[in-house]
């Protein structure tokens, strides 16, 4: 497993170790980096206090991470700290195993005081061969004795589980995102003996670790995590729902159960079988937000011929404002070629504008995150690259 620390700058605070170097070569640097300043400084603070209710400001920084969650740690931590979240110390991970078709990423992002850390899934990309291959893998096996789920997507669960356990435990502790994935490697490369280890120059060495180099005292100690938020779009959203119900089913980690303020997930297939859905849907079915665009196909499976899988949650449709809840659940389809062939019909009519307005029931092309990610901010194109108080005026500010 490939393991990679990146940090989302804070520009105020870069522009005060600047000045120096801006005085020098007369350059303005704290205009030059106002222009990546996030304006909504106090969402930490709100997304810490949620109360466990559906929240449109936390919906649209996890559809945002959704569709980052494509890219790299460097690019995630960026974009992040333009959502309102300077700072943050975010940590990827990502597993490849050809032979088992898994090729999946999890990112691990933690803000500045320590408090708010949020697990974002990776989903599948049309072009991977591999992923396709593991969406295909229907058959199922038990989760943990509790019903049945996906086989193809369990088995993306439990490569990437151990490692975003580890950060878990560390953020439950009070400890940093990057100093854990630090102390996890020189775990894994043999240093059994940590009494004789030189931990100090290790992670001064170490360039994984922002900070280092005075000493690492501000990476190591953070607040403890009081608020844990999981997310994903498509198969991403899969394993954000068995990463809540791993943590309902794991002792270690039972002291989180209380912190995990929500689940928002996006364009979601059905992850288990009812005796899955009624088991976790009691525990965190009240956290769970599934958000559904339009005639997004990817909810409707897998297919009822390899299973019967149900949905449990909360689920959300666009309006014209916003989000809004819909007492109803996407249900499963009969024959999931079927489906995905009137999804593929559907996005090649929506290329040609006469035959804009024929309704077909499934859409492949209502599953691309950017529709999920603009109906959450509510903006207009290209906003998804900007601040997200720029992007997202809403009713109750």
């Amino acid at each position: 497993m490939e393991f990679t620390c990146a940090r989302g700058p804070d520009a105020k605070g870069s522009t005060e170790h600047l000045k120096g170097l801006g005085r020098q070569f007369e350059i303005d640097f704290e205009n030059i980096l106002q222009c990546e300043i996030a304006s909504d400084t106090e969402l930490v603070e709100r997304l810490v206090n949620n109360t466990r209710r559906y929240d449109q400001k936390a919906a649209a920084l996890l559809s945002a991470a959704s569709t980052w969650a494509y890219s790299d740690a460097d690019t995630m931590a960026r974009m992040i700290c333009l959502r309102g979240i300077p700072n943050n110390e975010t940590v990827s991970m990502h597993l490849e195993n050809d032979a088992l078709f898994l090729d999946t990423t999890a990112h691990v992002i933690q803000s500045q005081c320590g408090e708010l850390v949020i697990v974002c899934f990776g989903g599948t990309l049309p072009t991977n061969t591999i992923q396709l291959l593991l969406d295909a893998s229907v058959k199922t096996d038990p989760f943990f004795s509790t019903g049945i789920v996906h086989g193809g997507i369990f088995r993306a669960f439990l490569g990437l589980w151990p490692g975003i356990r580890v950060q878990l435990k560390g953020a439950l502790l009070g400890y940093s995102n990057c100093f854990i994935n630090a102390i996890n490697e020189i775990s894994h490369r043999g240093y059994t003996d940590l009494k004789t280890f030189d931990l100090k120059r290790s992670t001064m060495e170490n360039s994984t670790l922002p900070g280092a180099e005075d000493g690492c005292p501000a990476t190591v100690g953070r607040a403890k995590m009081k608020a844990l938020y999981l997310t994903g779009h498509s198969l991403g959203g899969a394993l954000a729902v068995l990463a809540a119900a791993a943590m309902h089913t794991d002792p270690v980690l039972a002291p989180i159960r209380d912190r995990l303020c929500g689940v928002y997930t996006f364009g979601q297939p059905m992850v288990g079988d009812e005796v899955f859905a009624k088991t976790f849907g009691s525990m965190f079915g009240d956290r769970l937000f599934r958000h559904v665009y339009r005639n997004d196909v990817v909810p409707h499976l897998p297919p009822r011929t390899v299973g019967w899988f149900t949905h449990f949650g909360q689920e959300y449709t666009p309006s014209l404002a916003t989000w809004k809840f819909r007492n109803t659940r996407a249900s499963q389809t009969w024959f999931g070629l079927y489906a995905l062939a009137i999804g593929a019909a559907a996005w090649i009519k929506d290329q040609v504008p006469f035959l804009s307005k024929v309704s077909l029931p499934y859409s492949l092309g209502d599953h691309n995150p950017l529709n999920y990610l603009r109906t959450s901010l509510q903006s207009f194109p290209g906003a998804e690259f900007g601040p997200l108080s720029r992007a997202c005026p809403t009713p109750d500010g």
